[in-house]
């Protein structure tokens, strides 16, 4: 299930088990207290029962747990934080053997930063929410919200600056929007402009990367130094940025060749479908050649780096001179 699903599904359904994960920690935050809600527990002390990621205990517990009847409430919630269980079949039995027959005033809800192996034997038997990302529709949406509750406004335009510099993510935009909101508290004028875009929001470093190689397309040694630079300012190690730019060439050659839809390309190289776009975008600049040219200088440097052939910050001047000469 989209987490832009959620809301809507819990008015009509309560289903007995929940996993929450996901790159984006503000949808999985947000998705747990949406259950949290759609089941309107009052007796929380009773009712909500929490097992953390140190439980030393067995699924044996947790489905004991769930068997409590709630007490006043319609409802009991169980929530598992990162349980990777003991990896064997007598613990995934016990839990599916639950699922079979689920106590109807219990919701149970794993909520985990990776999907481990344990937890996937549960595919198809648990209700899967992904957060992940959005539609850009609905970020824009849930943009505007975020500023009104600010008592903030921004064009269309902004705003679309906005998403892009923080790379469509949820989470880092409302980190950057209530930077903002701390900024313009003392101004009369709420409006949030592009100059203000500019100077107070910490572009992700994705974006920086597609900037990077726009002016390495460019040849622009001035721009380029300039965000390598902003980078190392930014505590970015010199080996990362090396990774960083290898890594965006590898993808720029790989799309360059393939046939697939943004959408495909977009789940295999585990990214946003608007990046295939900017990567598409970058294509006009490079040939396949050139593209193959940068990513094995890349590779050639990174393996110097950590053979200790060179350091690390000289290889990053490297890389770039060797580009843009």
């Amino acid at each position: 299930m989209k987490f832009e699903e959620l809301e809507k599904d819990l008015k009509h359904q309560i289903r007995p088990a929940y996993l929450i994960n996901g790159g984006e920690s503000y949808l999985t935050n947000l998705a747990l207290k949406m259950i949290e809600n759609g089941l309107n527990i009052s007796f929380n002390d009773f009712n909500k029962v929490y097992f953390s990621d140190d439980f030393r205990g067995n699924m044996k517990d947790i489905v004991a747990s769930c068997n409590v009847l709630p007490i006043i409430d319609n409802y009991r919630l169980v929530i598992i934080y990162d349980y990777l269980g003991k990896k064997n079949e007598s613990e995934k039995k016990l839990f599916l053997e639950y699922l079979t027959r689920p106590s109807l005033s219990t919701c149970v809800v794993f909520f985990s930063s990776t999907k481990s192996e344990f937890i996937s034997s549960f595919e198809g038997k648990i209700e899967n929410i992904e957060c992940d990302k959005v539609s850009i529709p609905f970020l824009k949406s849930w943009v505007i919200k975020k500023l009104s509750d600010k008592d903030l406004s921004a064009s269309s335009e902004v705003i679309d600056k906005m998403l892009e510099y923080c790379n469509y993510s949820i989470t880092k935009l409302s980190i950057e929007i209530d930077k903002l909101s701390s900024i313009k508290c003392d101004v009369e004028n709420k409006t949030i402009t592009l100059q203000d875009i500019d100077n107070y929001i910490t572009k992700d470093i994705e974006y920086v990367i597609f900037d990077l190689s726009n002016a390495i397309s460019n040849k622009d040694k001035n721009k380029v130094y300039v965000l390598i630079n902003a980078m190392l300012k930014n505590k970015e190690q010199p080996l990362s940025i090396i990774n960083l730019i290898a890594n965006h060439f590898r993808r720029l050659f790989f799309i360059s060749r393939s046939s697939f839809s943004d959408s495909e390309l977009a789940e295999y190289l585990g990214i946003k479908e608007y990046a295939v776009k900017k990567y598409r975008e970058g294509l006009r600049s490079f040939t396949q050649k050139e593209l193959k040219k940068v990513y094995d200088k890349c590779i050639d440097i990174e393996f110097k780096v950590k053979s200790g052939m060179m350091e690390a910050k000289n290889a990053v001047n490297f890389i770039i001179a060797s580009i843009v000469s």
